[in-house]
């Protein structure tokens, strides 16, 4: 494994598994908000929670405000992060001239691009200058002298031709509160990680390095979730990884070994990475999800010390998972709540013409799958029986759980979406209708990625995109809303 201290950087797809599908989630101007029945497969709903939570009219438009990075090309926000002093800073990315790059934005108190931060409210880091359409940043964390880390994948060389050009790596960027790169990171703020070598796995797939969630330890070393090609003459596929970097933004070879810790999830199927927290405790607990040897597609979580030691009082030697569904059941995220771990995503069952449901599930502390969660453990849910999906969620002060995503009305018509349950999983239905709030960002193919509470803890900031297309193209601006959960 080797860090490029610098690199012009792509992302060659999210490795998402085609069992699943996916509405372009991955990869605004005019916000409107529009109530939309719903039906859900959840257990029995609950009574109305103590504070009825709902988008906050004073912010933005009805509670939704657009913040595009650029008027003429593509840009989103994946993740979100509010500091110690309350400033708020979303990450993705924003496409210059063809050239995608990792982008982290301030917003004011009414969702509009803070401009006192880098150059009219937002700052780039290109790690890989001359790419295409691959560079993102879908994770960010914020370090306790208020620096912004973001971090995500990039191409390797994007001067290279064949299957080279579709090599990918680690890639790590930081910000001063200004919005400029600090230049004591990394090399001039931003770091590359070449875990290794990528691999054409066929005529048209490619096994490259993927970074996806990020993490700061309470001594400001940053840690980042992702995959790299498993290791083996004949292996084809990913494995899971956590790379940890010194504040310097250089390899923590004091983190697992050499700077990593390398899981497979022994399936020999393509392990996708999504997100990370680091606990108050200093333990790292990451999540993703792969295809068992069976062919189901089942979540992971991974837990380990702060030095990158596996936790073998987790799961199995530091490993949980559960068939939490017969056929897919996806994790894009994991929050504590309590001692327990929340996680969501979308799944289905079986049958693999089954359109997939926005899915919330948890595991125990000792990482067990905790049935006593909505039904059965899980609490699917399905707005008109089509592909509904969760890109994230929160669990709130009072331990109620707002999940975040896409809910899918048409197989043409695909909104942003809210789900907020109970602490055990079972819908609020004084929100929006049913449980569920589904906003129309002004495209065909909107959705919410990222998700955080406030510094006074009475709203939550949700930051996503308007899509312009189910797949790809088109001009995709970036959005945010806040909801109110407290009086």
């Amino acid at each position: 494994m080797t860090l490029k201290k610098f690199a012009g950087a792509l992302f060659v797809g999210a490795l998402a598994l085609a069992s699943c599908g996916d509405d372009g989630g991955d990869n605004a101007s005019e916000s409107t908000t529009t109530l939309a029945p719903a039906t859900t497969a959840a257990g029995p709903t609950t009574t109305a929670a103590p504070i009825k939570a709902a988008l906050d009219t004073a912010f933005g438009a009805n509670g939704i405000a657009a913040s595009p990075l650029s008027a003429t090309e593509h840009d989103r926000f994946m993740a979100v992060a509010v500091g110690s002093d309350g400033k708020v800073y979303a990450a993705g990315f924003v496409s210059i001239a063809g050239d995608q790059a990792m982008a982290v934005a301030r917003l004011d108190a009414t969702g509009k691009l803070d401009t006192t931060f880098g150059t009219n409210g937002y700052a780039v880091a290109n790690a890989a200058v001359g790419g295409k359409t691959v560079e993102i940043a879908r994770g960010i964390a914020i370090q306790s002298d208020g620096k912004i880390v973001i971090g995500g994948v990039a191409e390797h060389d994007p001067k290279a031709i064949g299957d080279a050009a579709k090599d990918t790596d680690i890639a790590v960027a930081r910000f001063d509160n200004t919005g400029k790169l600090d230049a004591a990171f990394g090399k001039a703020g931003i770091a590359v990680i070449d875990v290794g070598t990528g691999k054409a796995t066929s005529a048209t797939a490619f096994v490259g390095d993927n970074g996806w969630g990020v993490g700061s330890t309470s001594d400001d070393r940053v840690v980042v979730f992702g995959t790299t090609l498993a290791a083996g003459a004949n292996r084809v596929d990913a494995d899971y990884v956590l790379v940890g970097l010194t504040k310097a933004g250089v390899l923590d070879t004091a983190f697992g070994t050499g700077g990593s810790v390398k899981v497979d999830s022994k399936g020999n199927g393509i392990d996708n990475p999504r997100n990370l927290i680091v606990q108050s405790d200093g333990k790292i607990v990451a999540t993703g999800y792969s295809a068992d040897g069976d062919g189901v597609v089942s979540p992971h979580l991974i837990r380990t010390s702060t030095t990158g030691v596996l936790d073998t009082t987790f799961g199995t030697g530091g490993v949980a998972t559960a068939k939490v569904l017969p056929g897919v059941a996806e994790s894009y995220t994991v929050r504590q709540q309590g001692d327990k771990y929340v996680l969501g995503g979308y799944g289905r069952g079986a049958d693999a013409a089954e359109k997939v449901d926005l899915i919330v599930y948890r595991f125990t502390g000792a990482g067990q799958f905790d049935t006593t969660f909505g039904t059965a453990g899980v609490t699917r849910i399905d707005i008109a029986k089509d592909d509904d999906r969760a890109r994230n969620l929160l669990v709130l002060p009072d331990d109620r759980i707002l999940a975040i995503g896409s809910g899918k009305k048409t197989a043409a018509d695909v909104d942003a979406m809210l789900v907020l349950l109970s602490k055990d999983g079972a819908p609020v239905t004084d929100f929006g209708t049913g449980g569920n709030l589904i906003s129309d960002l002004g495209g065909p193919a909107d959705a919410w990625s990222g998700v955080a509470l406030s510094s006074d803890k009475k709203s939550v900031i949700v930051v996503g995109y308007k899509g312009t297309s189910t797949t790809s193209g088109g001009n995709d601006d970036a959005a945010v809303a806040r909801v109110k959960i407290a009086a």
